[in-house]
């Protein structure tokens, strides 16, 4: 199976492709967000990469109450993007993956975007679990 993975943002949304036989993820790209017509640019992008599942990372707490604005925003992206896509879409979450993607960059000398690195991070954990 072929695996988009997103790490959402207000302004900017970190890809990845993830490969289910390979059970690797890499980075792909960073996007702008948009607005209102980035669901259908993701959903063409889908299409078009004959994607399977899109694994989207979410901002969970470590703490028990409500959730964060972003998890609301990150949530309600979810909701349009399935509206436009007939693929699952997944929830995984996210926490420390921009820590972790830093890190890569400055110890490891990753030359993928930070959010595209989130992205893959993301994605890879999912893969590791399925």
């Amino acid at each position: 199976m072929r695996y988009l993975g997103i790490d959402y943002g207000d302004k900017k949304i970190g890809l990845a492709f993830g490969d289910s036989e390979a059970g690797v993820a890499v980075p792909l790209e960073v996007i702008q967000n948009t607005g209102d017509d980035i669901q259908q640019k993701i959903a063409d992008r889908i299409k078009s990469e004959q994607i399977d599942e899109v694994v989207i990372g979410v901002p969970l707490s470590t703490v028990e109450g409500p959730g964060s604005p972003q998890l609301e925003k990150t949530r309600s992206f979810i909701k349009q993007l399935q509206e436009v896509v007939s693929i699952p879409v997944h929830e995984e979450d996210e926490r420390y993956t921009t820590a972790e993607s830093i890190r890569l960059q400055r110890e490891e000398g990753a030359e993928a975007a930070d959010d595209a690195l989130a992205a893959m991070l993301v994605l890879q954990a999912y893969l590791d679990q399925n």
